[in-house]
C-alpha cells in the first residue's frame, strides 16, 4: 500500500510542478515542500483542475503563490462558505 502512496504522492507533485514548467522556471525543491504543505488537503483531481485554471489565467512569468491556487480551487468548487466540506462532497463525487 505505501508504495501506491508514494505513486499517488509523485503524481500530485508532478502536478504542482506543472506550476513552475508553465513559467519556464527552474524547480525548487523547497519551495515545492512549501506548496504541498500549504495545499496537501486538495485531492489530486481537484489540484489537477485548479492547476489547469491557474495556469490559463495567469499572465505573468511567475511561479503562482499557494493562495492562487487555493482561489483556483474555490472557483472550481463554485465559491463554497466551507472549502473543506466542499473537498469532502467533490471527492464523494
Amino acid at each position: 500500500m505505501a508504495e501506491a502512496d508514494d505513486l499517488l504522492l509523485e503524481e500530485w507533485l508532478g502536478v504542482l510542478a506543472e506550476l513552475w514548467t508553465a513559467a519556464g522556471k527552474a524547480l525548487e525543491a523547497d519551495r515545492l515542500q512549501v506548496y504541498r504543505q500549504s495545499l496537501g488537503e486538495v485531492p489530486l483531481g481537484l489540484l489537477e483542475r485548479a492547476v489547469r485554471r491557474v495556469i490559463r489565467e495567469n499572465t505573468y512569468n511567475v511561479v503562482p503563490l499557494p493562495g492562487v491556487v487555493w482561489a483556483a480551487v474555490r472557483q472550481e468548487l463554485g465559491e463554497p462558505w466551507d472549502i473543506r466540506m466542499a473537498m469532502e462532497d467533490w471527492g464523494r463525487m
